[in-house]
């Protein structure tokens, strides 16, 4: 029951801050979403042709096919960094905590464009590793993200998790190797 009440108490602190003026979630996710295209364009236009020219005329094609698939690859991941914190912005958010998740996807998704302009590798990679775990701690350390995976998981009907035992009926199940204290 104070599980329930702690999560109820969460929930409340964000409704309240939507009443203060927060961004609503779909202009949250609208903003974030350019600001990673305007990352990744801004990657991709970094990178001169001639440089890239040059870098496949002196170690081959081999390499450059090597490193844009290692390109796509990191792509992949960012899409997925960036999937959890459009998730996360489903709530309302502070403008401050906002800027956190945008310097965090623009650097996430300029390090891939970087890497695909085979001329700054070693700043690409940087950027997209710094990115990545600047949201990794970011969605850690927010409070609404904890709210919102409460809300899923009190959500879940109770046959989704066959070992979970219900102590009364009302609570939430538990599961076996989870001791109560009492």
């Amino acid at each position: 029951m104070a599980y329930l009440a702690a999560v109820q108490t969460q929930a409340s602190s964000a409704r309240s801050l939507a009443r203060a003026g927060i961004a609503s979630p779909g202009v949250a996710r609208t903003l974030l979403v350019a600001v990673i295209g305007v990352a990744f364009a801004g990657g991709l236009i970094a990178t001169t042709s001639t440089d890239t020219a040059r870098l496949i005329a002196s170690d081959g094609g081999a390499w450059a096919n090597l490193l844009r698939a290692m390109a796509a690859l990191k792509m992949l991941f960012a899409g997925a960094a960036s999937a959890a914190v459009l998730w996360r912005l489903g709530a309302p958010i502070s403008p401050l905590r906002w800027s956190g998740y945008a310097l965090a996807a623009a650097a996430t998704w300029a390090g891939p464009g970087l890497i695909w302009g085979l001329a700054h590798i070693p700043l690409g990679a940087l950027l997209l590793h710094g990115g990545l775990i600047a949201t990794a701690v970011l969605l850690w350390r927010d409070p609404s993200t904890r709210v919102r995976l409460s809300q899923l998981v009190a959500r879940r009907p109770a046959h989704a998790n066959p070992g979970a035992v219900m102590s009364k009926p009302g609570e939430p199940p538990v599961a076996p190797h989870v001791r109560r204290l009492r």
